[in-house]
């Protein structure tokens, strides 16, 4: 064992060149391709780092939901919130007409966080896989992961964490799968990613209905299926057998029976498998009344203990306990366990042998490399449990792959030496991720028509191998339309027409996506950060020919790429590292994009020369009169303006504070005015999660609040006025968590959006009219983590927590007729057969007006020259297109549909 050294703090060298050309094409848009040739990594990360972050990751949302002034999530408002939601989306989808166009951005090319995966054993092709995201949904697949389909419905909440097949021939057209994450989203805190039961389909996993009896109310923890964490049919019998937290069930396709339970009301994570001849093994946490390994039989009664602590002699769980067993021998079982030697090796792995009825101790083969160690990588590291699995090889009893932080293999566990690394990080001296994989392991599976083949399910979605026998391993993504990726944070490009967008996402770093990029689509991204995303910023520079980009990592870091290269620019005197607030938030000006604001804790830093901003270069703006930690900005939009301009800011203790000219390097947050909505709760811990400005009245305000038991939608028509009057308009939404918000105003039409903890929502005056539900048909119910607004051509951008982004042109309500405001024109008849015909009272568009057809992707399908007023979109296929025009330096963009 090599020594670990007792340091703070690690600084992790982060090399990462960027190089940005720039090429103008015949419609004047701009191009900019970015060649990534390295990813910025974080750095600064404290001692046992993987297991921090991902408490602190429950911390941050949790914090959001409580209810401040009881400290719980009040069951009885999150049940109320689905219901509404539901009842919303029903209303709409009776609608014959929605106002906007809802279409993905992605990234269809990188996945999210998978903790269930299966490969169809019906399909001897092995091309009909499963897979299921822990806040996304369930995919399926039926050509080999070249595309997936979501199958879970909508309106439903479905938190995969656990999937099964029905093994016997003549059944294999039944699937279940579990709901709810126990481990890594803090049960305790109260997480979002509680289930809602077990589920069956009978057609192959197209369709699905909950069991019942498992149904539980997935607000609040009161049902032990609100996790599932293990699902396993038996391959004699056909029952279905259901690791929940600290209860392991049979279902016999009527009713549940309860066989194994922890005293009294206890929970613990669990696991469970079955071995060929049917005989049903089950762990509980090594801490647990019942801790260790359990075997039955048939899972029918008789279960007898066969591990706990001290016997077999060294055996000492101290956690979660994973199981795997070995198809080709009935009685071989593993079992691998968290034995809380933080920063060691951190588990340790036992064979079972059913006949001798004896455990075989091989923790001494997990994987210690040689060379210096990097914490949370090396020695085996597991996060407490987050990542843990081992899996056997199908025709091969002694070869066995294990999960942790990294996913490891070892070819004869008699003879070979030590497991080998074959995905996660690279290797065990730093942080880079290892070629086309990512970190955090929690599915291994083996391919049941080719053995060879290997499959992995990671926080970075689904990857295949084909030949798990090759020392050297080279992984395939197959997270292709696998929409999974938990945004925190996404922003566009400032300049008019641009699809280039930037997000930043839970423990899968930041994100950039756009044909403007010089991506092959609209939906495919490419990932220029490691880590977790936090806050982004995008503007352009030396005449809209180069682009800058903020971006940050969790705990206090922010980086930009302009003039030179990536560089860090946090401040010096911010906390960073344990003491800083997890998610970065710092704020670009969308309009006025040299000043930059970065929240630190509590102190507001601020600059006016964003383009070259360095990390002491920043003037402190000093804290709050009221002292709270800052959650969020807003500024004014437009030109700025000293007399006019302000920025606003929301607190962790529900304030609200207007400064006027910011920009005057004077000013300090000190000179800040409450205004804070009468009736907002002001309690530790009441979050301002977002606050929109009108684009062109700055007297229109939004804000919002995330915390669930209190009120959380105030609208004031006076803003600039010393002391606001403020409007509560929750209307039919006094239930809901909101998470953002923005104000779109197209034509004389202003339309409020809000995104929260169930969808997204707009009103065209909320003091007077019901929230409604936007994007029913393709976003539903997902968390709505973020929202960017364009004015100038009325692009809205939609980040989701658990599935990725999504984009609209705001078309508003009062007309039919798409109206373009910036090139004053308009476009008949929509749909289309064969022509679109344009007018306009003050254009002459007998002049050069340049035109570009794009698919919903974003691939171009046509271009040219407007003649004779009309472009001919007859030899276009069916579908919704999306059409660019530019004449005389103005870009316009807009949507219409060719049938």
């Amino acid at each position: 064992m090599k020594k670990k050294l007792l340091i703070p703090f690690i600084v992790i060298a982060a090399i990462c060149v960027f190089y940005i050309t720039n090429q103008k094409t015949n419609n004047s848009e701009e191009f900019i391709n970015i060649t990534l040739e390295g990813k910025l990594k974080p750095k600064n990360k404290p001692k046992n780092f993987r297991q921090l972050y991902s408490i602190k990751r429950d911390e941050y949302e949790s914090n959001m939901q409580i209810n401040p002034l009881t400290g719980e999530i009040p069951k009885e408002e999150k049940l109320k919130e689905l219901n509404t939601s539901l009842g919303l989306m029903a209303q709409k989808k009776l609608r014959k007409k929605t106002s906007s166009t809802y279409t993905s951005r992605g990234p269809s090319n990188l996945g999210g966080r998978t903790r269930a995966f299966a490969v169809d054993i019906s399909d001897t092709s092995s091309n009909t896989m499963l897979s299921g995201g822990v806040s996304s949904g369930l995919f399926r697949t039926i050509d080999g992961g070249l595309s997936w389909t979501k199958v879970t419905p909508l309106g439903e909440i479905h938190n995969v964490s656990a999937l099964t097949q029905d093994p016997r021939e003549g059944f294999q057209n039944i699937w279940y799968y579990g709901t709810g994450e126990w481990s890594g989203n803090s049960a305790s805190l109260g997480s979002a990613y509680k289930g809602q039961g077990v589920w069956k389909s009978i057609d192959g996993g197209l369709t699905w209905s909950v069991i019942p009896g498992t149904d539980s109310d997935h607000t609040v923890f009161d049902s032990y299926f609100d996790f599932t964490n293990s699902l396993e049919v038996s391959p004699i019998t056909g029952e279905l057998f259901i690791a929940t937290s600290g209860r392991i069930y049979r279902y016999d396709g009527v009713s549940l029976n309860q066989e194994l339970k922890l005293e009294g009301n206890s929970t613990s994570s669990t696991d469970l498998v079955i071995t060929p001849n049917g005989n049903v093994y089950a762990s509980f946490d090594g801490g647990a009344s019942l801790g260790g390994v359990w075997m039955s039989p048939t899972g029918n009664g008789v279960w007898t203990q066969i591990a706990q602590n001290g016997t077999p002699t060294d055996w000492s769980a101290a956690g979660r306990i994973v199981l795997g067993e070995a198809p080709s021998a009935d009685n071989i079982i593993y079992a691998l366990y968290v034995n809380g030697n933080s920063g060691g090796l951190e588990g340790d792995l036992w064979q079972y042998n059913a006949t001798t009825t004896t455990w075989t101790n091989y923790s001494s083969k997990l994987p210690d490399e040689p060379g210096s160690d990097s914490d949370g990588n090396d020695p085996f590291a597991v996060q407490g449990g987050y990542d843990l699995v081992v899996t056997v090889k199908p025709d091969n009893e002694n070869f066995v792959t294990i999960g942790g932080t990294n996913a490891y293999k070892i070819a004869d566990i008699r003879t070979d030496v030590s497991f080998s690394r074959i995905g996660g990080y690279a290797n065990n001296t730093g942080y880079s991720q290892y070629e086309n994989h990512h970190p955090d392991i929690h599915v291994l599976e083996f391919d049941p028509n080719n053995n060879d083949v290997f499959y992995s399910g990671t926080d970075g979605g689904v990857h295949k191998t084909l030949d798990i026998n090759e020392a050297s391993i080279a992984w395939l993504s197959l997270n292709n339309n696998y929409l999974t990726y938990q945004y925190y944070h996404v922003t566009l490009d400032p300049f008019t027409g641009s699809n280039i967008i930037m997000g930043g996402a839970q423990d899968n770093g930041t994100t950039i996506g756009g044909t403007h990029v010089g991506l092959a689509n609209n939906t495919t991204m490419n990932q220029l950060a490691g880590g977790d995303g936090v806050a982004v910023g995008l503007t352009r520079r030396d005449n809209n020919t180069a682009l800058q980009y903020f971006l940050g990592f969790q705990q206090g870091a922010i980086y930009t790429n302009y003039p030179d290269g990536f560089r860090e620019i946090t401040p010096k005197d911010a906390p960073t590292g344990v003491d800083a607030q997890f998610i970065t938030y710092y704020y670009l000006d969308p309009d006025n994009t040299d000043y930059l604001y970065y929240a630190a804790k509590s102190k507001l830093y601020k600059t006016n020369a964003s383009a070259a901003v360095t990390d002491s270069t920043w003037t402190d703006a000093g804290t709050l009169s009221n002292v709270q930690n800052l959650r969020t900005f807003a500024t004014t939009r437009g030109t700025y303006s000293s007399a006019l301009s302000y920025l606003l800011i929301g607190g962790d203790k529900g304030g609200v504070f207007k400064l006027k000219d910011p920009k005057n390097p004077t000013s300090t947050l000190l000179d800040a005015v409450d205004i804070t909505p009468t009736g907002a709760t002001t309690s530790s811990n009441t979050i301002v999660s977002d606050i929109a400005i009108h684009p062109t009245n700055p007297d229109i305000v939004l804000v919002v609040y995330a915390n669930y038991g209190i009120s959380n939608i105030f609208l004031t028509t006076n803003a600039t006025d010393e002391l606001p009057t403020w409007t509560l308009v929750e209307r039919n939404l006094n239930a809901h968590s909101i998470r953002s918000a923005e104000i779109t105003e197209v034509g004389e039409e202003t339309v409020y959006f809000i995104g929260t903890a169930r969808g997204l929502y707009s009103s065209t005056d909320p003091t007077s009219v019901n929230w409604e539900m936007e994007g029913e048909s393709n976003i539903g119910l997902a968390l709505i983590s973020s929202l960017a607004y364009r004015p100038a051509d009325n692009k809205l951008l939609i980040g989701t927590h658990g599935n990725g982004m999504y984009e609209t042109t705001i078309e508003g309500t009062l007309s039919t007729n798409s109206y373009a405001s910036a090139l004053q024109l308009s476009f008949y008849p929509n749909p289309t057969k064969k022509e679109l015909n344009l007018q306009s009272n003050t254009l002459d568009l007998s002049q050069n007006l340049n035109y570009t057809i794009s698919d919903l992707t974003g691939k171009v399908v046509k271009k040219g020259v407007l003649k004779d007023q009309k472009i001919n979109v007859e030899y276009l296929n069916d579908g919704v297109y999306l059409i660019n025009l530019s004449v005389d330096g103005k870009n316009q963009n807009f949507k219409f549909i060719k049938n």
